[in-house]
């Protein structure tokens, strides 16, 4: 199994996971918040064209997820997999937009497993102000993978649902004193790190602290803030955790834009 991130933070996020080989091989777009060009010219670097893919994840509602998930559905003539109730009316991925462009919706429930093609999709509900928002666990190819952003808590990011993770995308947003001395006004810095908010580079290595396995053999760290983090804080962070449970894992940080492949195989950016 393979995740290929695109991009990731707030101005935009995407990703692939891909699994199984030859005809079996199924390949699923994790959100969709940067322009379509974008997105086929980053997907094209990793050897994928996004007109033969075989559906859409969405995790919530809020535009630098959702902003292309439709037309990307759409071109791919692939089902766009959702939770009802993140259909928002006045979000880009609306019922009538789906409607419009001829997707089939595929409604997916919290914590009930299901298969698109070679991969196991479990939906995680996170706490985020997108209700509802979810992470996925992945598992395919004799591994597991979970994808975790946009959440405001740690709460179901607990030891037995990490148990056995190969591959971790982890949301590391901000940390706290930039955050509180930055630019951002009082409302949005309590947004930010409220319990509907973003996961704090601490909360992060909390998380790695009390429930990071001993099989993790990736852990990328994701949707880091640009003007309340950087990318030297948030690592350090994160591997003092790993350090503290004997784990000598170098965590890595996805790219605003760019292709990073997350699999058994060595590290490649591009």
């Amino acid at each position: 199994m393979e995740i290929i991130l695109l991009a990731s933070g707030s101005s935009g996020n995407c990703a692939l996971i891909r699994a199984g080989h030859g005809s079996e091989r199924t390949t699923l777009i994790l959100d969709a918040g940067i322009a379509m060009r974008t997105a086929r010219d980053l997907a094209s670097q990793a050897d994928c064209n996004l007109a033969f893919v075989d559906g859409v994840l969405l995790t919530h509602a809020h535009s630098d997820h959702c902003a292309k998930v439709v037309p990307l559905a759409a071109r791919a003539k692939a089902p766009l997999w959702a939770h009802p109730d993140s259909l928002s009316p006045r979000s880009a991925a609306s019922p009538k937009e789906i409607a419009r462009r001829s997707v089939v919706h595929k409604p997916f429930e919290s914590g009930q497993a299901f298969q698109v093609g070679s991969i196991q999709v479990t939906p995680v509900l996170l706490n985020h102000d997108a209700h509802p928002t979810h992470g996925f666990l992945f598992e395919a190819d004799g591994e597991k993978a979970g994808f975790f952003t946009d959440t405001g808590t740690a709460e179901a990011l607990t030891p037995d649902l990490l148990h056995g993770m190969d591959f971790l995308v982890l949301e590391s947003n901000h940390d706290p004193d930039m955050l509180r001395n930055g630019r951002y006004p009082p409302f949005l810095q309590e947004r930010v790190r409220g319990d509907l908010g973003h996961l704090s580079n601490q909360q992060a290595a909390d998380v790695l602290s009390e429930a990071a396995p001993n099989t993790l053999r990736r852990l990328i760290l994701a949707h880091l803030s640009e003007r309340n983090n950087t990318s030297e804080l948030a690592l350090q962070c994160s591997m003092t955790a790993l350090r503290s449970r004997g784990m000598t894992l170098m965590p890595e940080v996805a790219p605003k834009r760019g292709v990073l492949r997350v699999s058994s195989e060595l590290p490649i950016e591009l």
